[in-house]
């Protein structure tokens, strides 16, 4: 996938993940490369995974795997705007009915990929804890990271500092019984399509092995995050309530009941916590790092619960 030389439509990046989306002949191209602070590089699925996964058949959802150029992935999705940015603005291409056929087709994805692709494709734990546990025993990294490392452990205190490291052990030694997993689905890395039907969930570079319902927690600590911006009315972030209640609503149905909430909930602990040291890593100090080491204590404090599909997470 070379010859792309026309500017980029639309660029961001941090210091873990460098994003460039290019329109192409029939769709859009997303390149992502490492950040300059990244400390390993993007690594695409072996040809076992790339088989399994393009054999599966869903109807309304396309799983986009990427191809390597060079030091990046490039990926071929029908459109130029993931559903991130419901919150963060008013994008004439991102209806609300396009991000919640998206994000239905993704639950019916994440259930799929766990019972139809053999566990055995996977032979990691997911990469977002590791690289929190690292961080936790370190203490160290780029930006704000050793600054909000102090804040965020004083906060926790060691009885929930424990806790969390246990929970981020026991996904990377306890593999036996897991089942293949996405790794690190993000409301960033499911992409609307034009008409409902048409979006596609970017697979490849996070596949993992674990509990199944971990995929589900890693994108409902995102609602979570949602949720919170909501109630903040943060000024330049503009969600519907009843979007985020579609949204969310088209996500839990098409995926089903989880088998274990306990690690649904975890796991969207773990994705709060996790973005907010790729936060102060990857993007440097904000204020609301201080709030987020708050919400953090309390969440880990009831398992995460509230994170939870149910009245504490519907407005």
């Amino acid at each position: 996938m070379t010859g792309i030389t026309a500017p980029p439509v639309e660029e961001f990046a941090t210091g873990f993940l460098r994003t460039a989306v290019h329109e192409g002949d029939h769709g859009y191209v997303w390149i992502r490369r490492p950040g300059a602070d990244r400390p390993s590089p993007l690594t695409p699925p072996g040809q076992p995974v790339r088989d399994a996964i393009r054999a599966l058949r869903l109807p309304d959802l396309r799983l986009a795997l990427p191809e390597v150029v060079a030091d990046a992935l490039h990926y071929r999705v029908p459109g130029p705007v993931a559903v991130a940015k419901l919150c963060v603005g008013s994008d004439p291409r991102l209806t609300p009915q396009l991000v919640t056929s998206a994000l239905s087709g993704t639950g019916a994805a994440l259930r799929l990929l766990h019972s139809a692709v053999p566990g055995s494709r996977a032979t990691s734990g997911p990469a977002g804890p590791a690289r929190l546990a690292a961080w936790m025993l370190r203490g160290r990294g780029p930006r704000a990271a050793t600054a909000f490392h102090t804040v965020v452990r004083r906060q926790l205190g060691s009885g929930r500092w424990s806790q969390v490291q246990d929970w981020c052990a026991s996904l990377a030694t306890d593999l036996t019984d897991g089942v293949f997993l996405h790794g690190a689905p993000s409301l960033g890395s499911v992409i609307a399509g034009s008409r409902p039907g048409e979006g596609c969930l970017l697979i490849g570079e996070d596949v993992a092995r674990g509990p199944a319902d971990f995929d589900l927690g890693w994108l409902l600590g995102e609602f979570a995050e949602w949720r919170m911006t909501l109630l903040r009315r943060t000024p330049g972030l503009v969600m519907d309530p009843r979007d985020y209640h579609a949204a969310l609503t088209g996500l839990c149905r098409a995926y089903g009941a989880p088998d274990d909430p306990a690690t649904v909930g975890r796991a969207a602990v773990l994705r709060i916590f996790t973005h907010a040291h790729d936060f102060a890593a990857y993007m440097g100090w904000h204020p609301e790092l201080t709030e987020y080491a708050s919400a953090i204590a309390e969440l880990i404090d009831e398992d995460g619960a509230q994170t939870l599909p149910g009245p504490l997470s519907i407005l």
